[in-house]
């Protein structure tokens, strides 16, 4: 305990300016703390919720889209869930945030999600959950006792090295931008340096795609849609423009239809864009960091897909 209080290894019991830590942090609680550094100075009235994806997109680059002086921040969380979403957007509203701009980032697992998730790196912030700080705190105090994370870091301690194998921890360096929490993927350094060869050697992030439509089962259904109508109330209570964005799916499976009609029954269908399915974006392999996640070149592509008012319907695959 007086290690983890002296150490404060997942940077949540004092207030830092900078969040480059060797240890994985708890990207909730990295992205509420860059809201609290910055809110009074920078005046941030836009926000990029939602999942991991959400890397793709550049604040400063939505920001072109934007009205001039809109500053946008990434407020988003791993495997991010619909309740985590609607509690922010309270949070924000408690503070008293100007919620002008939406940007929301989703895909299938995301809205099949209407409870939190657990854990160390999921808990959100007290402020935010409305749990106690104890509550909280157990869980990272916990995560830290556990053996697979202590061992590893007590030798990490002692050498000051992040070495392969390592769970929890960062050998990337910076990952994150301290002022809007804009994400710095090391792979994009690493696709700079091999080029081609990066996903010539990659081939088991990158299975091989069957080329034919296959059509994911619904996810949306009673409880996932309380959460959604909860979370258009807040925005539409504030004249928020929002953008709801299904990202594009490397293995190219569509989302069923009814998922997509009832995101546009609430949000409106001018709206939504849904991205999945066989597709000129998830054609190009070269979108993509690994099957999961996609760069920031194909997120500046579809911002301008749907801020420029260009043809809503995808090119399309001839099978």
């Amino acid at each position: 305990m007086a290690l983890y209080v002296y150490d404060d290894p997942f940077m949540v019991l004092r207030k830092y300016d900078l969040h480059d830590s060797d240890v994985m942090l708890n990207e909730q609680h990295v992205g509420w703390q860059i809201y609290q550094n910055h809110k009074d100075s920078v005046h941030f009235n836009s926000f990029v919720l939602g999942n991991s994806c959400t890397m793709a997109f550049r604040c400063g680059e939505w920001e072109k889209y934007l009205a001039p002086g809109d500053r946008a921040i990434r407020l988003f969380g791993n495997g991010e869930t619909l309740k985590a979403i609607s509690l922010k957007l309270h949070a924000l509203e408690k503070e008293g945030a100007e919620i002008k701009n939406v940007l929301m980032i989703l895909d299938r697992t995301s809205l099949s999600r209407f409870s939190l998730l657990n854990g160390y790196s999921n808990v959100l912030p007290a402020a935010i959950s409305g749990d106690s700080p104890f509550t909280v705190q157990i869980e990272f105090i916990q995560a830290f006792a556990t053996p697979d994370f202590l061992f590893p870091y007590l030798k990490y301690r002692i050498t000051g090295r992040v070495k392969p194998g390592m769970k929890r921890m960062n050998p990337y360096g910076r990952i994150r931008d301290s002022r809007n929490n804009d994400s710095f993927n090391p792979r994009e350094k690493m696709i700079e340096q091999e080029g081609e060869a990066y996903w010539k050697n990659r081939k088991k992030e990158f299975p091989e795609r069957k080329g034919t439509v296959v059509i994911e089962e619904p996810v949306i259904f009673q409880q996932q849609r309380v959460l959604l109508e909860e979370i258009s109330k807040i925005l539409r209570r504030h004249d928020t423009s929002v953008r709801i964005l299904i990202s594009p799916d490397y293995h190219q499976k569509e989302l069923h239809p009814n998922d997509r009609e009832i995101l546009q029954s609430i949000f409106g269908k001018e709206n939504v864009y849904d991205f999945n399915g066989i597709n000129e974006f998830t054609e190009d392999y070269h979108n993509y960091y690994e099957s999961g996640h996609y760069r920031p070149l194909l997120g500046n592509q579809l911002l301008k897909r749907i801020y420029h008012k260009e043809k809503i319907s995808l090119y399309k695959v001839k099978e």
